[in-house]
């Protein structure tokens, strides 16, 4: 008898495996008033909305089949999102209700920025950039000239600002797939006529560059980071993009893929190994702060100088008071019926060997064996070796499902 629930509960287990991993939160959007709260995932087609920044949140799906890179709000009502394809999506209620603005030219849109509520530009990944001027009733291809511009897939861009309608900012890099695109790919490219024109104002062959923000005309921060030992970099201009400087980051940062200022000396970037490092007087000075994450954080938004979150790997943080203390903040997804046969969310979040459970339920190791129960908030787990455990609510008809957590 013994054995055969032991069976039935690793089967269990097994079948969960290939469907229950954590989810991969790859954009992330707090305008100003540190009260809302957008995520999306490159898993689903959801688009996650908090009002209380974290403390709760609901799901929208957005009917389309492509999955979201990033996601951006101008005010609390009017926002985008872009994809795969260049599948960009507007909303100018908050959330509730979205319209596709496009759907082509380059092979996945990036990141996604406005100026203003009409001004925007989606990184296109290739050569193709997205541009508009009515706010994303229509978006126009731009193509940027090979040479100078490298061609097929060599570099990508990744990263994309604007500081008013003229003057703007493109950056690329590569992850390498194997042996290639090993070593710096990095691109920084600059426009002063909307993007007319563009003009390559640094190649870099040790670093690849992936997100880029600039505080006004003249100063401006580039991150990324070495491929081949991940080791995070910071580049700043005081001249407009003429000339950069390496600003010192902290030996234990490691590649960067997002950077936020909120103003000309308040700044935090994120990326591998939950990385988060922030700068209180332009760079000039990073230190790195306790994200509580281990896994690659991918976007970092702040609404104020006290109010942020990072979306990555599995995982959500949010801060209220500058970066001082992170926390998990939980957020589930019921996934659309089409796709999926049942539902699945993240009832818990592991985070340096402490589950953080929203309700009850049992841990088990993957031989289908009880190790021990689980209460709603903190579970310490450092009595338990590094392995593949699975947590399951003590109601299976719940929307918590059955997450899988790894220890290291």
């Amino acid at each position: 008898m013994h054995h055969k629930s032991k069976l039935l509960m690793f089967n269990v287990c097994l079948m969960v495996v290939s469907v229950a991993n954590g989810l991969i939160y790859h954009g992330i959007a707090t305008p100003s008033g540190g009260v809302h709260a957008w995520v999306v995932t490159i898993e689903t087609t959801a688009v996650l909305h908090s009002g209380n920044f974290g403390s709760s949140w609901d799901t929208v799906e957005v009917p389309t089949i492509r999955d979201f890179f990033d996601v951006f709000f101008y005010t609390s009502d009017s926002g985008w999102t872009c994809g795969r394809a260049g599948d960009i999506w507007g909303t100018t209620d908050g959330g509730v209700t979205w319209t596709r603005q496009n759907l082509g030219g380059p092979k996945h849109a990036a990141r996604i920025r406005f100026v203003d509520g009409e001004f925007g530009w989606a990184a296109g990944g290739d050569i193709v950039q997205l541009r508009t001027t009515n706010g994303g009733a229509e978006w126009q291809q731009v193509f940027l000239p090979v040479p100078p511009f490298p061609s097929g897939d060599t570099a990508e861009f990744q990263g994309v600002w604007f500081v008013d309608h003229d003057y703007g900012w493109l950056v690329a890099g590569h992850w390498p797939a194997g042996d290639t695109f090993q070593g710096g790919q990095g691109l920084i490219a600059k426009t002063t006529d909307g993007g007319e024109n563009w003009q390559i104002v640094r190649r870099d062959t040790t670093y690849d560059f992936y997100d880029v923000y600039f505080a006004d005309y003249s100063n401006g921060w580039v991150v990324g980071g070495n491929d081949r030992n991940f080791q995070a970099v910071v580049l700043y201009t005081s001249d407009g993009g003429n000339s950069w400087i390496q600003q010192q980051v902290p030996p234990d940062a490691r590649f960067l893929r997002a950077v936020k200022f909120i103003n000309r000396n308040y700044g935090w970037a994120c990326g591998r190994n939950g990385t988060i490092i922030h700068t209180t007087d332009g760079g000039i000075t990073w230190v790195l702060q306790n994200s509580g994450a281990d896994s690659t954080l991918f976007d970092i938004d702040f609404a104020d100088t006290l109010s942020g979150m990072a979306a990555g790997n599995g995982v959500v943080v949010v801060t209220t008071d500058g970066g001082q203390h992170w926390s998990s903040t939980l957020i589930g997804i019921e996934d659309p019926g089409i796709q999926w046969n049942f539902k699945r969310a993240q009832s818990a979040v592991i985070l340096n060997r402490t589950l953080f459970c929203v309700t009850s339920g049992i841990l088990i190791d993957i031989a289908g064996q009880k190790l021990c129960e689980l209460c709603p908030g903190e579970n310490n787990l450092n009595g338990l070796r590094s392995g593949v455990y699975f947590f399951i609510p003590n109601s299976l008809m719940n929307n918590a499902g059955i997450m899988k957590v790894i220890i290291k």
